[in-house]
């Protein structure tokens, strides 16, 4: 039987109200480390991410030095001395881990591309479509020089189906907002619902009327903390998105099936306009012998025609009889159908 001592040494030892606010001010730091404009030193390491990249686009999924969900698949295997015992014994069994003690340096070493394959290719948005991979140098003390494995992922801030994906929602909600903000030409949507309506950014002229409806439930989201309407932003903007990128090609497919038609149109008015001599002539067949096949009408239309040198048409009796046919009609003649003419060419 277990002592209420025995389950007090199994749970973590309980911080000081201190030791909170260190986690908490590392925490902080380790949050900001990448897009710091220099070298920022925490707790004795010093990261210095200091690269050619733009920093407003262009974030790592999981912050390097903090933990969560993702570090176990995609963090580069690094040992801080803040990081926990779990984390490392992962770690341990899936690769090489570098130790980085006090007096380490963390630098970028260099920065490649690759591509993502998105659900609808080329039609996705650029940022949809690309992903960055940061290899990083670990520096130790003594000069030391390690690399640290798997390199660091970056994700573009916007990339909300590439969040999706890891199931960070909270990005991907971010990246919503951020698209948002934006068109709107404007930063912090949330800070500038809850103010006067006089501060809201104006709204181009060009917005989508989708977008409009996504502002309006984001604005009710916002401020009345509703999750209705946080699905409903999601929705919209996932909408927007699909409209701006299929909508142009789905209008060019319309519009080229419009041309098509309507040049099947006139191409069947030029043949009816060819053909109509042959329903005349048909016409007069009929009147002379109300009781005349498509067939032996046809054949005599043909005959007709056979000897007009101005006839530059088939005289072939089963293309006759395709373009009289509308002057016919199937009656029971013998106990079978056959075609005879329509009692309104008869009379």
């Amino acid at each position: 039987m277990e002592t209420d001592d025995e389950d007090a040494a199994e749970k973590p030892p309980k911080l000081s109200q201190a030791q909170e606010e260190v986690e908490f001010l590392r925490r902080y730091a380790l949050a900001g480390a990448f897009s710091a404009r220099g070298p920022v030193e925490i707790d004795g390491v010093t990261f210095d991410f200091t690269y050619d990249l733009d920093k407003t686009l262009w974030r790592p999924d999981c912050p390097l030095g903090l933990y969560g969900a993702p570090t176990i698949r995609f963090a580069p295997r690094i040992a801080f001395p803040w990081t926990p015992p779990e984390i490392l014994e992962v770690w341990r069994a899936a690769g090489e881990v570098v130790e980085a003690p006090a007096g380490s340096t963390v630098r970028i070493a260099v920065v490649r591309s690759v591509p993502i394959n998105p659900t609808y290719g080329d039609l996705d948005l650029e940022e949809h479509r690309e992903r960055k991979l940061v290899y990083l140098w670990v520096v130790r003390p003594g000069h030391d020089l390690r690399v640290a494995d798997p390199p660091m992922m970056l994700l573009a801030k916007t990339a909300t189906v590439a969040h999706i994906e890891l199931e960070d929602y909270s990005h991907a909600f971010n990246g919503l907002v951020t698209r948002l903000e934006r068109l709107l030409a404007t930063e912090d949507l949330e800070d500038t619902f809850h103010g006067p309506a006089s501060d809201w950014p104006p709204i181009p002229l060009e917005l989508s009327p989708t977008h409009r409806r996504a502002l309006l439930a984001l604005h009710k989201a916002f401020v009345e903390v509703d999750e209705h309407a946080y699905a409903a932003f999601g929705y919209l903007m996932g909408r927007a998105e699909a409209e701006a990128q299929l909508l142009p090609q789905a209008l060019r497919e319309h519009q080229a099936a419009q041309h098509r038609a309507k040049g099947g149109r006139r191409k069947s008015e030029l043949s009816r306009l060819e053909t109509e001599p042959l329903r005349a002539a048909a016409k007069r067949v009929i009147r002379e012998d109300s009781q005349t096949s498509l067939t032996a009408c046809a054949r005599a239309v043909g005959g007709l025609f056979a000897t007009d040198p101005d006839w530059k048409m088939s005289t072939e009796t089963k293309w006759i009889s395709d373009s009289i046919k509308e002057l016919f009609e199937q009656r029971e003649i013998g106990g079978k159908l056959e075609y005879r003419p329509r009692p309104e060419w008869t009379a």
